[in-house]
């Protein structure tokens, strides 16, 4: 899951939904399960986003009364448009209810929203207070729970896939030539270069095919016939790892874990949970360009420069 951007939750897709309760002051919430947290957490960190953008200074309560005003118009569906700035965002959240509470919170149809708990959160988020959890705590939370939670659905929804790449590991590790790594990575040395082994901030030139455990090819660079060129350590730590053990000139068949791939992320062809096959080619470590030099009209310049911060 990709990090969450709170405030553009807030602007865009944010459900609150406000009680006729009149006090909007900050105050300690009742959190008894992981789904009151994440709502409140939800709150907290919104009304933090909110308060960072809109409201600053001496105007700040008479903006949180203008937001929570909106909030209320927006429910019951009376959209103002001479509204000020700070009512009309209230507005757009206020009018998103509907659809979030069918839709679950934050788009997750197995998580109710609890209106209660968002309303304190975003009143201590617009207070600036730090009850319960501090608006980093609160985002950290959110980030956290809701990719956990996503693993275990992908994990439930694609099981059979993650056991089937387990069992094709395990059988393929009896086979002659294949060399497992303490972490799970499998691979076969169909050729052994002679040139140095790259680094984690080398560049590589590499030929490649990958393919499924059943034998479905999802990218090949020799299909391609265009050979491509990364930094090591910016690719699956599965290559990354491959690639280290290496030398210029080797062939290798590497078996990467769905833990050292994409794990419980989906990319195209590749199902979460996939063992990815890959037969790689390593062609070259690329030189880096060497960096430009100063002339030394820049230098006298920058030791100017330097002289006058020492004084």
């Amino acid at each position: 899951m990709k990090k969450l951007n709170i405030f553009m939750a807030v602007a865009l897709v944010a459900a609150f939904a406000f009680s006729s309760c009149n006090s909007n002051k900050a105050k300690m919430p009742t959190l008894k399960t992981q789904l009151d947290s994440l709502n409140y957490a939800f709150g907290l960190a919104n009304g933090d986003g909110i308060k960072n953008y809109y409201i600053k200074g001496d105007s700040a309560k008479k903006s949180i009364k203008a937001l929570l005003d909106g909030l209320n118009e927006g429910m019951k569906g009376k959209i103002d448009k001479e509204n000020g700035e700070i009512t009309d965002l209230g507005t757009k959240i206020g009018t998103s209810l509907k659809d979030q509470k069918k839709k679950g919170l934050m788009g997750d149809s197995t998580l109710s929203v609890d209106i209660n708990l968002i309303k304190q959160g975003l009143i201590n988020g617009l207070r600036g207070s730090k009850i319960q959890m501090t608006p980093q705590q609160a985002q950290e939370y959110l980030q956290k729970t809701m990719t956990a939670l996503q693993a275990k659905k992908m994990e439930k929804q694609y099981g059979p896939n993650k056991l089937a790449g387990e069992k094709f590991l395990a059988d393929n590790a009896k086979k002659p030539g294949v060399i497992t790594t303490a972490d799970g990575l499998q691979y076969q040395v169909i050729k052994k270069g002679n040139g140095p082994l790259p680094t984690d901030t080398s560049k590589v030139k590499v030929d490649y095919e990958g393919t499924l455990i059943d034998g479905t090819v999802f990218d090949s660079s020799i299909a391609r016939k265009s050979p491509v060129v990364f930094e090591v350590s910016k690719v699956i730590k599965g290559w990354t790892e491959a690639l280290k053990l290496m030398p210029v000139g080797s062939e290798y068949k590497i078996y990467i874990p769905q833990e050292l791939a994409y794990g419980s992320r989906e990319q195209q062809k590749i199902k979460p949970f996939s063992v990815l096959i890959f037969d790689v080619k390593l062609i070259s470590i690329e030189k880096s360009e060497p960096a430009p030099q100063m002339s030394a009209e820049q230098m006298q310049q920058l030791q100017q420069q330097m002289q006058q911060q020492r004084r």
